[in-house]
């Protein structure tokens, strides 16, 4: 290879990259710097609420079983056979108060009634008769002892006897109000307006006195207990030992597919105890006519049947001048967060006055207008930069 050929292999790259290199510095020493700007900080992405006062009536919630405040064994107090009974004694049937439920052959009773009042005929007869004696023997005393100032014997002035004849009076006269009575007794009639529970009765059947033959539910009124904290039982209106005044308003809610039924209540006392395993106490809620019987409402849901399993909210205390915040809002070590005025994070102390499922109720802490932060920052400091989602 020539020697010409050699050089420009080689010289003619190493002039080119140099040539290349002046151009380039040229230029960028020609170039203008950009103008420095200073990127201002955006802030966080935040959804705020606005805090205002109000006031609010607090709501207890709980469930419990539907039971009839009264219940009641029948037991028969005479024995006999079953002569009628009525239509209605069947399971689920219904009674108002003095309603026959069935009748026990009554003959042997009426026989007794009439022994009785002859037996205080006699009594009656027995006794006329000693009082006459007794007279007739006071007036042959005196007669024979004008004189004598010993007081006669008892026994010649018939004093015992008219005692003994008087009490047979009065044993017979107690025999006769027995005889009625138990006549009495064998129309067996319904205590108070009532629901046959259970039977086991039917006409031709013996029956003993004393034994069950039906239990009766009560439809005047229904109760339910329901258990709650001491915390909840603090803002409930429960009346003491001895008031009759009714208590805090209940709500009593049954919930059949999309439909809700509910019944009016009011708490009329509480157990009184504290349940050793749950730390809890019941109230009983009381619900009057809950079978519709003053309104002839007696099918389907229109009656709050016992046993039923039920949702219930009381009225509690009305809170004057507070808030009301998600609980969402409530963070670690009762605080909340707020958005200040220069759009800045502060982190304050809060008083929780009631933590409910949804809520938070709070006392103190907070002032009109405050914008409370609803969004989760992780993170979170003092003083970061927010700004509001539109």
């Amino acid at each position: 290879m020539s020697k010409k050929k050699t050089f420009l292999k080689i010289a003619l790259p190493v002039i080119i990259i140099l040539f290349g290199a002046i151009i380039m510095k040229t230029l960028v020493s020609s170039r203008q710097a950009p103008a420095k700007q200073v990127k201002a900080e955006a802030g966080i992405l935040v959804q705020v609420l606005e805090a205002v006062r109000q006031d609010v009536t607090v709501l207890i919630k709980g469930t419990g079983t539907v039971e009839a405040s009264q219940e009641v064994s029948i037991i028969p107090q005479v024995s006999g056979r079953v002569v009628t009974a009525a239509p209605g004694l069947v399971v689920g049937g219904f009674f108002k108060k003095g309603e026959t439920l069935f009748e026990i052959e009554d003959i042997d009773y009426r026989l007794a009634l009439e022994q009785a009042e002859s037996s205080k005929a006699r009594a009656e007869y027995d006794l006329a008769t000693i009082e006459s004696q007794a007279r007739i023997a006071r007036t042959e005393w005196e007669q024979l002892n004008s004189n004598n100032e010993t007081p006669p014997n008892p026994l010649v002035l018939y004093e015992p006897q008219l005692r003994n004849a008087r009490a047979a009076l009065s044993s017979a006269s107690a025999m006769i109000e027995q005889a009625k009575i138990n006549l009495d007794r064998t129309k067996v009639k319904a205590p108070f307006n009532a629901r046959i529970r259970s039977e086991n009765i039917g006409p031709g059947q013996y029956v003993r006195s004393g034994s069950s033959v039906a239990v009766l539910s009560g439809t005047d009124s229904a109760e339910i207990a329901v258990p709650l904290s001491l915390d909840e039982l603090r803002w409930i209106n429960i009346p003491g030992y001895g008031e009759r005044q009714n208590g805090a308003i209940a709500t009593v809610l049954i919930n059949i597919g999309n439909t809700s039924y509910k019944w009016n209540g009011h708490v009329v006392r509480s157990s009184g105890e504290i349940d050793a395993k749950t730390r809890m106490m019941q109230i009983i809620v009381e619900v009057n006519d809950p079978y519709g019987m003053k309104d002839n409402k007696r099918s389907g849901y229109s009656a709050l049947a016992s046993g039923s399993f039920v949702d219930v909210h009381i009225k509690g205390k009305t809170l004057k001048s507070i808030f009301v915040i998600p609980r969402s809002a409530f963070r670690d070590n009762s605080t909340v967060w707020i958005m200040d005025r220069e759009n800045r994070l502060n982190i304050i102390k809060v008083d929780a006055l009631k933590i409910e499922r949804e809520t938070i109720i709070i006392g103190k802490g907070l002032n009109d207008g405050d914008m409370v932060i609803l969004t989760n920052i992780s993170g979170a400091a003092e003083g970061m930069k927010l700004r509001v989602i539109e």
